[in-house]
């Protein structure tokens, strides 16, 4: 004789429950994800509960392996998540740098703009072109302790102008 569906029901969750909650758990590590889709498990045996065998070995069948449809499903949506959400914060990341290294470019143009123009040459041949301050001095004519005048200057003045980047 079938139990009326409430009846049935009531019994297959009652014996079913914790068995696929702590599957579900196993499988995902997370308490409200597991109970989410065992409660939903339980919502798509209501809808079929009909149509399926009354025989335990179906039932179990029916609930084990719609559980681990959803726990896919549920694996297959976070996977989804967590790629958008790591293509955005990669995204947000490269935009933020990309506006801070467009803050020091405009700051040391700013730097640049403060300085005489000796400086800004002498500065350059050092940095830019890597020649030494004895070859600097040599190409411009003047001593070597001029070339360290107009090195230092220049860098107390961009240490001045980017301390907030450094």
């Amino acid at each position: 004789m079938r139990l009326p569906k409430k009846e049935l029901f009531s019994s297959l969750f009652d014996s079913h429950y914790k068995g696929l909650y702590n599957y579900s758990f196993k499988v995902l590590g997370q308490k409200s994800t597991s109970e989410e889709l065992v409660q939903e498990t339980f919502i798509k045996l209501w809808e079929h509960i009909d149509r399926i065998k009354t025989d335990k070995r179906a039932i179990e069948s029916f609930l084990i392996v719609t559980l681990k449809n959803k726990i896919i499903d549920a694996q297959r949506k976070n996977a989804v998540r967590t790629k958008h959400n790591n293509s955005y914060f990669s995204t947000k990341k490269l935009e933020e740098e990309m506006d801070t290294d467009w803050e020091i470019s405009q700051q040391i143009t700013q730097i640049y703009d403060t300085l005489p123009p000796k400086t800004v040459t002498i500065f350059q041949l050092s940095r830019n072109r890597g020649m030494t301050y004895a070859e600097i001095a040599d190409r411009e004519q003047i001593s070597i302790k001029t070339v360290e005048s107009h090195i230092s200057k220049a860098l107390v003045a961009f240490r001045k102008g980017l301390k907030d980047y450094l």
